[in-house]
């Protein structure tokens, strides 16, 4: 009977894990495409992206952490695939946690002082999938530009 019981606990736990994993890497994916879209994937970018997974997720081990970027880098060179990442943010996160992947995706692309068009444009396609409306789009750049010198 307790075995049962310790089995169900520990693949919850499990379960619990690898949900956290999931997300981490779909966002680290999402968020390294837009790093990767103007083909200069700096070290700002990095850090950036390195304080976003460790804030959003109180992750606290950076060698996690930048290992879930290289396979998201790697994931990302080999396919683009946003469709993906998207439909997984979409059906399983509430809007007001899609709105941060927004507002997560503009403090990436505009950590570097420049917004390419291209950046711009990965934005308005991943709102849209996720279905962030353009006011809640606007409202998460103003946010991100508000809060980026806490990243930098």
């Amino acid at each position: 009977m307790f075995n049962s019981f310790f089995k169900k606990k520990i693949k919850n736990r499990e379960k619990n894990i690898s949900t956290l994993d999931e997300n981490v890497f779909t966002i680290a994916c999402i968020l390294v495409e837009a790093a990767l879209i103007d083909e200069n994937f700096g070290s700002e970018e990095k850090k950036i992206i390195t304080k976003i997974i460790k804030n959003n997720f109180k992750l606290n081990n950076i060698k996690e952490i930048q290992e879930v970027i290289e396979r998201a880098v790697k994931s990302c060179k080999e396919s683009s695939d946003l469709i993906t990442f998207t439909r997984k943010i979409k059906q399983n996160w509430s809007i007001d946690k899609r709105i941060e992947v927004i507002e997560m995706l503009w403090k990436v692309c505009l950590v570097d002082g420049v917004l390419e068009p291209y950046e711009d444009m990965l934005i308005r396609r991943v709102s849209g999938l996720i279905y962030v409306d353009d006011k809640n789009r606007n409202i998460a750049k103003i946010n991100a530009l508000k809060k980026l010198d806490t990243y930098k």
